[in-house]
Parts: structure tokens; sequence; C-alpha cells
């Protein structure tokens, strides 16, 4: 009987299939963080008063590439 717990197409495969939920998780991620800055720049002057953001926290934040927290 062969040990496939160290098989090399067996250990490429478990890497491989733990990558993908990791870079499912980062798109998601990246896609929120579009959505939430777009909303943000649509928000008005009172709306941005009342969570307590100036339009200069707001731009700073806005222009950041999507990637970046």
């Amino acid at each position: 009987m062969v040990d496939m717990t160290h098989h090399p197409l067996t250990n490429s495969h478990s890497k491989a299939s733990a990558v993908i939920p990791r870079l499912v998780a980062i798109l998601a991620l990246w896609r929120r963080r579009i959505q939430e800055r777009d909303q943000l720049a649509r928000l008005g002057e009172r709306e941005l008063h009342d969570i307590g953001l100036s339009r200069t926290a707001v731009y700073a934040e806005i222009r950041k590439p999507f990637w970046r927290a």
C-alpha cells in the first residue's frame, strides 16, 4: 500500500485547495472596499457630518487603491 500523505500530487492538490478559499476571500474583500468607498464618495456634507468625517478624510480614503486598507 502506498502512503498518500507524502505523495507529490496529493500535497500540491491540498496546497491549491487551501489557496482557492483564501483567494475568494481576498477578492470579496476587495469588492467590498470598492463598494464601500463608492458609497462613501456619494455621501453629502450633512451625512458626513453625522458620521464625523470631513470631505478631506473621505477624499483620502477614496483615493486609495482597492487592495489597500
